[in-house]
C-alpha cells in the first residue's frame, strides 16, 4: 500500500497526490493507535498473572509498521525525485514501483504451512528452538574444532 501511495503523490494529480499523502498519514496514526492499545493490553495482561506476549508482539508489530512505512516513504521519494536523472525516467520509475506495490499487496499471508494460522505462543516457541538449535550446533562444531 505504500508503495502505491508514495508513487501516487509523485505521479498522481494534485489531488490525487493529497488524498494519497493523507491515506499514507491515517495508517500511520492507526498503527500509534493500536500500539499504544496493545502496550495497555499487555501492561494490563501482566498485572493480572494472564499472557503479555500477544500484546508485546502486537505492540512491537504496530511500531514497526510506523517505521517500515516511513523508510519506503523516504526511499521512494529519494528513487522518483532523483534530480541527477531525466523526468522520464523518474516517471518510468514511479510506474514500477507503483506496480510492485501492487504485487506485494497481492501477497497475504494465507496462514501457516498447512493453511492454518498460527499463534503468537507457537511463533515464540519455535523461534525459541530455532535459536536454541542454531547455539548447541555452534557449540558443537567449535568443540569438534578444539579437539582436532
Amino acid at each position: 500500500v505504500t508503495y502505491k501511495l508514495v508513487t501516487t503523490e509523485i505521479i498522481g494529480s494534485w489531488s490525487e497526490g493529497l488524498e494519497a499523502k493523507n491515506e499514507a498519514f491515517n495508517i500511520k496514526i492507526d498503527a500509534a493507535t493500536k500500539a499504544a492499545m496493545a502496550q495497555g493490553e499487555a501492561a494490563a495482561g501482566a498485572e493480572a498473572g494472564e499472557d503479555a506476549l500477544p500484546g508485546m508482539v502486537g505492540m512491537f508489530w504496530n511500531v514497526t509498521v510506523i517505521d517500515i512505512t516511513t523508510t519506503l516513504r523516504e526511499v521512494v521519494l529519494k528513487v522518483c525525485k532523483d534530480a541527477g536523472t531525466t523526468s522520464d525516467i523518474r516517471k518510468r520509475r514511479a510506474a514500477a514501483i507503483q506496480e510492485l506495490g501492487v504485487m506485494w499487496a497481492g501477497l497475504k499471508m494465507k496462514g501457516g504451512v498447512d493453511g492454518t494460522q498460527r499463534s503468537v505462543r507457537n511463533l515464540y516457541a519455535s523461534a525459541t528452538a530455532a535459536a536454541m538449535e542454531a547455539t548447541i550446533d555452534k557449540a558443537r562444531s567449535a568443540e569438534k574444532e578444539t579437539v582436532v
